[in-house]
Order: C-alpha cells, then sequence, then structure tokens
C-alpha cells in the first residue's frame, strides 16, 4: 500500500486574496491514518503543526481546492515522511516577511524530494497546481 499526497488550499481570510490563502500537505498513509502538516501564525510567529485524523473540511476556513502531489511507495514509513516534513525550516527572520505556508509546502516538497521520496518533476507540477489554485482567490 502507499501514501497518497495532496496540498490543500483554503481561502483566504479576512478576503480571499491570492496571498492570504492557506496551503498544508495531507497526507493518507497506507494504514489508514491522514496526517495534515502545514505552519500556521503569521509573519516572523510561525510554527509547525501536524493535525493527526482531521478532516480537511473541519480546518475551520473553506477548504477551496485538492491538488494531487503523487503516491509515496509503500516502504516509505510514515515516521519517515513525518521526520522529513518536519524537518522543513521554518522562516521568521526578518529577511522573511514575505514568506509564508505556501513557501513552506513547496520547502516540504523539496525535503521529499531531496530524500528520493518524489522526483522534482512531481514537486514542480504540485507547486504549479498550488499556484493556480491560490490565483483562483475570489476577491482579486
Amino acid at each position: 500500500m502507499s501514501t497518497k499526497t495532496t496540498i490543500l488550499i483554503y481561502t483566504g481570510s479576512p478576503l480571499d486574496y491570492p496571498e492570504y490563502r492557506h496551503t498544508a500537505l495531507h497526507f493518507t498513509f497506507a494504514t489508514g491514518t491522514t496526517s495534515t502538516m502545514h505552519v500556521v501564525g503569521t509573519q516572523g510567529l510561525f510554527i509547525f503543526q501536524e493535525d493527526v485524523d482531521l478532516d480537511p473540511h473541519d480546518f475551520g476556513s473553506e477548504l477551496a481546492k485538492t491538488v494531487p502531489v503523487g503516491e509515496i511507495n509503500g516502504d516509505v514509513s510514515a515516521e519517515t515522511i513525518r521526520r522529513a516534513v518536519a524537518a522543513t525550516p521554518v522562516r521568521n527572520g526578518r529577511e522573511d516577511l514575505d514568506w509564508n505556508c505556501q513557501n513552506w509546502v513547496g520547502d516540504a516538497l523539496r525535503m521529499l524530494v531531496e530524500r528520493g521520496v518524489f522526483s522534482a518533476e512531481v514537486r514542480e507540477r504540485a507547486v504549479d497546481g498550488m499556484v493556480e489554485g491560490c490565483l483562483e482567490a475570489r476577491d482579486q
């Protein structure tokens, strides 16, 4: 059995602008357990968060879109995936004021590429899909 990976895109708040859309990585492991990994907070105060077995529709904002990333080989354990994603740096420095959860998703996918979980092409397609989904914001 494999692990299914998707990017979740939530409507922006207070207005649904592309830069306010929240993004997260969602994993459905072979065991049936799910995990949503993302950074939450605001500029300079972001923290990593993992929500286990939480329905993506119960996040608090409207789920606007899901972007399929790919299937992860069943030989890669849930713990290996968690460690790789949790090790993704959270940028809270003065030079990172335009960095957000969308950047973090791209960085986390890069960590999975570096560990051989996904190819660079799979990451590129997923990030392109995420950007397109964010640009679909209603209040542009």
